[in-house]
């Protein structure tokens, strides 16, 4: 072999190096890519709630649990033959509104009713801290993939930017807002004496059930007891 050929053939074998280089370096995009696909669903999804990603490891058992409850409604309402992106909307407008509502129902319903829905939104508030994001939001998204949040439409009158940061900051501020608003306007209405939270507590602690197994009250006097438990204080 002379040395022309020797040298052909360091250079088909130089060659033969840099395709397999380079069928590395694709085999390596591949694999990005595929790790960019599956972070795109959680990274989107936080995005959609408001949720900042870059905590998400402090998160742990939160966000398991919360996926647990998402997966388990979208998977329900997937089975119930409703388009997908029907109840998308369906669940934004009540998500929408459900907080004005609530706040018109307390203020023309009865002072004890009042505070029956205070504790309602002071209980949902505190599972929206305790998940680490809004269940609904996340609902939202996962049925139609559209990130358009509830707070969109206060940060667009505020002119700030609709990312992650802005919408979990605003849910915050403007939760605190409604609760304190709320708490006042319960207060003004007596909702808080001491007939109200006792009443809320004989419901609360379930003692009305002690009236079904006494032998010492009749039927009538259970009954009176649900719908006047005030009678068994006096």
């Amino acid at each position: 072999m002379n040395n022309n050929e020797k040298e052909h053939v360091k250079v088909v074998k130089v060659n033969e190096n840099v395709k397999v280089d380079k069928n590395v370096n694709e085999n390596v995009k591949v694999d990005e890519n595929v790790k960019v696909d599956e972070n795109i669903d959680s990274i989107s999804e936080n995005k959609a709630q408001g949720v900042n990603h870059a905590s998400k490891g402090n998160g742990g058992i939160r966000k398991k649990i919360r996926d647990y409850i998402v997966n388990k409604h979208v998977e329900f309402i997937k089975k119930s033959g409703i388009s997908p992106d029907l109840a998308s909307l369906i669940i934004k407008i009540i998500h929408f509104r459900l907080p004005f509502d609530l706040l018109l129902a307390a203020n023309f319903s009865s002072p004890f009713i009042a505070l029956c829905l205070w504790i309602f939104v002071m209980t949902v508030f505190s599972f929206f801290l305790m998940l680490d994001g809004c269940v609904l939001s996340s609902i939202e998204y996962k049925l139609n993939g559209n990130s358009l949040n509830v707070m969109d439409i206060f940060l667009w009158m505020f002119k700030m930017e609709a990312n992650f940061k802005n919408r979990y900051m605003s849910t915050i501020i403007a939760a605190i807002i409604y609760l304190t608003l709320f708490f006042l306007m319960v207060y003004n209405k007596g909702s808080f004496s001491y007939d109200n939270l006792n009443k809320l507590m004989y419901f609360i602690t379930f003692s009305y059930f002690t009236g079904f197994i006494s032998y010492n009250k009749g039927i009538e006097d259970v009954i009176e007891g649900v719908i006047n438990p005030n009678k068994f204080y006096n």
